[in-house]
């Protein structure tokens, strides 16, 4: 997405708080224009900030895309059915309906318009709804004659996002962010209601996690070798390998299920889910697997460090009468 001709057209600043705590809704009534200097703040932070592929998502229903509230409210703007007041204002309350949560702060909520957004021949609208909760405390310096003067005040930084949604005219793509998201996910969840769009990148780090889970479920130390082999095998003999390969290989090691499990808890976590045959770099992969598998276990909570030329071919354990553990590992060393 490029921002480089991008413009601040109008803005309206509306106040939520959190009626669990009886904290009011106050909204504006009236959209304003900006000078160039405010306009330049939010351009390089609110702007700046959001757009980035590790931030991108869709806007999803779990029946009808329509009746997601922020998708339907921003398709009326962009189609021209409201102005740019009245939507804020409808953002506005669903979001004050959505701020339930006891650990939701009261906050300003701009509701930006920005223009010229994306290719120089097909320039595109921007909705950005950005939801300050936190106040930063700054120095002014003062001059009156020969005198200099201190004073304090406090206001929105534009380059610390708190909570953002950068939501485009041209279909259900939206950029987001939530910066306070551990303490209560309903930005994202609730209030946008949006999903993951997943990059190469975070599809095979999900990838490789759920691989890394299934070697720690195998028992028998030489079997977690054996399928960290085959695994690292495939990844560097083949451009790109997909879940479905991945999983069919695991399932010589770990009952389906199991595997069907992991992958669902990683799609939870990461806000995503693969299509099972999507094709994803493989020598990536095995630079992540690499890095982790360098670890392992032989039994009795012993693990070792072993470089990627190494691979573990037997172990024999003998216990003594008198507690002595004695581990006798055969190795064997990698050509290349």
């Amino acid at each position: 997405m490029l921002i480089s001709e991008s413009r601040v057209e109008r803005l309206v600043v509306h106040r939520v708080g959190n009626p669990a705590r009886g904290e009011p809704l106050q909204l504006s009534h009236k959209a304003i224009g900006v000078d160039e200097a405010v306009s330049a703040l939010i351009l390089d932070g609110y702007l700046k900030g959001i757009v980035s592929d590790k931030k991108k998502y869709q806007f999803f229903h779990e029946t009808d895309l329509n009746l997601n509230e922020q998708y339907h409210y921003t398709r009326q703007f962009f189609r021209g059915d409201v102005d740019l007041l009245e939507v804020s204002q409808r953002i506005a309350k669903h979001l004050y309906a959505r701020s339930q949560h006891p650990n939701i702060a009261a906050g300003d909520l701009l509701v930006i318009l920005f223009s010229g957004l994306g290719e120089a021949d097909s320039p595109q609208r921007a909705l950005g709804v950005f939801k300050a909760e936190i106040q930063e405390d700054f120095l002014t310096i003062v001059e009156s004659g020969e005198v200099f003067d201190i004073s304090h005040a406090s206001g929105i930084n534009p380059r610390l996002i708190d909570k953002g949604a950068l939501i485009l005219e041209n279909g259900p793509l939206l950029y987001a962010v939530d910066r306070q998201g551990h303490e209560a996910k309903f930005w994202l969840e609730d209030f946008l209601q949006a999903m993951r769009v997943p990059d190469a990148g975070s599809s095979s780090k999900l990838v490789a996690e759920v691989m890394e889970q299934i070697s720690e479920e195998i028992e028998d130390p030489l079997a977690q070798v054996r399928f960290k082999d085959e695994v690292m095998t495939l990844c560097k003999t083949v451009p790109e390998v997909s879940p479905r390969q991945m999983g069919s290989m695991a399932e010589r090691y770990v009952e389906p299920e199991q595997i069907g499990r992991l992958f669902d808890s990683a799609a939870e976590n990461y806000g995503f889910a693969l299509e099972s045959d999507v094709r994803l770099p493989a020598q990536g992969m095995a630079r992540r697997l690499e890095k982790s598998w360098s670890k392992v276990g032989v039994g009795h909570g012993i693990s070792l460090l072993l470089p990627s030329d190494l691979s573990l071919q037997n172990v024999q354990t003998v216990k003594g009468d008198d507690g002595e553990l004695q581990v006798t590992l055969r190795l064997l060393q990698r050509n290349g």
